[in-house]
């Protein structure tokens, strides 16, 4: 991190310093170039002025700022050479003198001096050739050169050292999130939180690395529930099993005592089947369907209710609300244990035909249609839910008073709910004066 902050304030540096380099140069050499064209126009003007004036060949002030010269488009044709020190001719001067090239500038040198030259074309076949000592502008660049080189030097060093500065307390709240991350994972403790930052980017990544935590640790509590749950839940069912299946081995057992017991474990290995079956959906949780596909959910709660009323015939069952195609997008399995397990819970609390009461319980079901879902209310006629147990029903293993009489896992509700979830819906439990409210809601296929 230093290193690459340092990187950045150096490199910007350097292109800063490029572009005043090639800014300040180019000023000196337009001003330059303009005082050569000035330097040219005033001979011009000499030239025009004395018609008879025929130039020079050498150039005449060659220690001075600007010197000057004629050229002819051959060698031949060029003034009368004088005394002085001439620039060196090119084929380009010439070309210019005939007219066969435009103006340009150019360097040379005369007596080792650095000479700037402006190129020109004159009436009748001859070049003005200006030059001007450039040793001057030369040095201003070398000048600025050397200045931007030490300034460039200059930031990097001072951008390292601001740059670890910086890095360092910029990291500091990085180096104690790390620190924890390590401590949880070589402990396994997610009690441990982030303290809290002064720089918000960090302060931000603490809140949500402190969430993690939370939803971790409750997660971890949860699992660790379930499987004391299920261990305590299968414990009873297993020795059940042990007992009746220790009890058949005995060869003076009766045939009816038999069939009881064959009964008996029957019913034991159905719960058993049932419990582990709730237990793995309660492993995947909120998992999305692994297999999905379009169910008329009329359908889907006409074959659950029949499974119903077969296992609770003393119960009057009914079904009510809309018989139109009601399609869902789900996995088939899962939503049919949900509405089974819905079905269940009613059955099993409410109170049949010749048990306490010589008139039948109830169980009725209705199918609305709302704002492109779908809703399944089960409702029963039996003790009901208590107010205080109304926001628990749909906790794992949460048992009210009112069913800790009948038997159950206390799963069947929990399946329900996590259902829901993973198909984008909801479970609801709802005050009702004459027995329980439950409410299942799936979004219809295609609704937005």
């Amino acid at each position: 991190m230093t290193l690459v902050i340092a990187a950045a304030i150096t490199l910007t540096v350097l292109v800063f310093a490029v572009l005043v380099y090639a800014l300040v140069g180019h000023e000196l050499r337009t001003n330059e170039d303009l005082s050569l064209r000035r330097e040219s126009d005033r001979i011009i003007q000499l030239i025009q002025t004395d018609p008879n004036w025929q130039g020079f060949s050498q150039c005449t002030w060659v220690r001075s700022p600007a010197c000057a010269q004629l050229v002819a488009p051959t060698p031949a044709e060029d003034p009368d050479a004088g005394a002085g020190p001439a620039l060196p001719i090119t084929g380009q001067m010439r070309e210019v003198a005939s007219g066969g090239s435009a103006a340009f500038f150019t360097e040379a040198t005369i007596c080792e001096d650095p000479i700037r030259v402006y190129v020109r074309p004159l009436p009748n076949q001859r070049a003005l050739v200006v030059g001007v000592r450039d040793d001057r502008v030369l040095a201003s660049f070398e000048r600025l050169g050397w200045l931007l080189a030490a300034t460039v030097l200059g930031a990097l060093v001072v951008a390292a050292g601001t740059a670890y500065v910086a890095a360092r307390r910029g990291l500091r709240p990085v180096d104690r999130l790390t620190a924890v991350a390590e401590g949880i994972a070589q402990t396994g403790d997610t009690h441990i939180r982030i303290p809290r930052s002064s720089t918000t980017e960090i302060d931000r990544l603490g809140i949500a690395f402190n969430t993690m935590l939370g939803e971790l640790e409750q997660s971890r509590r949860q699992q660790e529930q379930l499987i004391a749950d299920a261990s305590h839940e299968l414990r009873t069912p297993l020795t059940s099993l042990r007992t009746n299946a220790a009890m058949l081995k005995n060869p003076d057992l009766e045939q009816r005592s038999k069939e009881r017991i064959t009964g008996a474990l029957e019913h034991e290995l159905i719960g058993m089947q049932s419990l582990v079956e709730d237990l793995i959906d309660l492993a995947r949780h909120d998992e999305a369907p692994s297999f999905v596909e379009d169910m008329d959910l009329n359908e889907l709660v006409l074959y659950c209710l029949e499974n119903a009323q077969r296992r609770y015939p003393g119960i009057e069952w009914s079904l009510e609300g809309s018989r139109q195609q009601l399609l869902v997008k789900g996995e088939r399995a899962r939503l049919a244990r949900a509405i089974a397990n819905l079905l269940d819970n009613a059955g099993k609390f409410t109170p049949e035909a010749g048990k306490f009461t010589p008139e039948p319980g109830q169980v009725r079901l209705s199918l609305t249609v709302s704002e492109g879902s779908v809703t399944l209310d089960v409702r029963d006629t039996g003790p009901g839910i208590p107010a205080q147990d109304l926001a628990h029903v749909f906790d794992r293993f949460y048992r009210s008073t009112n069913a800790r009489s009948v038997a159950g896992s206390g799963l069947g509700l929990a399946v329900v709910h996590n259902i829901a979830l993973a198909h984008h819906g909801t479970a609801a439990a709802h005050p009702s004066p004459n027995g329980a409210h439950l409410s299942f809601t799936l979004p219809l296929a295609g609704a937005s």
